[in-house]
């Protein structure tokens, strides 16, 4: 009796030991009320990569304009990450972004939008047009990208 249960924890100890060493992506976990945007780059520069936010109407958020874009938030083993606040947006929550260095823009150079009530994060991955609404999608067509 008491070899097996030496057995089974030592088996137990195995698999937390496995599991550490094989580390998931995380997601940016935005708060109650927020909304995210995770971006990922292939060469992970982000350096002076910004995001350029609205609202419908064309208005920026609060402090954003072109040569002054949101700063990322955080940082996760995707790449990086923007919050804003959901009601910044209105009850219908249409979040329009672009992403950008200077005049450099990412997913083709268009402006892009998402339903921040239906889906309150989303991932892009630099170089591809899409927006992908969960982070397994986000990351399996990074895997099938050239730069991988």
């Amino acid at each position: 009796m008491r070899k097996s249960r030496t057995i089974a924890k030592a088996a137990a100890c195995l698999a937390l030991a496995a599991a550490s060493l094989t580390p998931a992506l995380a997601t940016s976990n935005p708060p109650a009320g927020m909304v995210a945007i995770n971006y990922n780059r292939c060469d992970s520069d982000y350096a002076d990569w910004g995001l350029h936010i609205w609202k419908d109407g064309g208005t920026p958020l609060p402090g954003i304009d072109w040569k002054n874009p949101m700063k990322p938030s955080g940082k996760t083993d995707f790449g990086v990450f923007w919050h804003a606040k959901a009601d910044e947006f209105g009850p219908k929550v249409n979040v329009n972004y672009i992403i950008h260095k200077g005049d450099s823009k990412e997913q083709g150079g268009k402006d892009q939008g998402f339903d921040g009530a239906a889906s309150k994060e989303i991932w892009v991955n630099g170089g591809d047009r899409k927006i992908y609404t969960s982070l397994d999608d986000a990351t399996k067509a990074r895997a099938a990208s050239p730069c991988k």
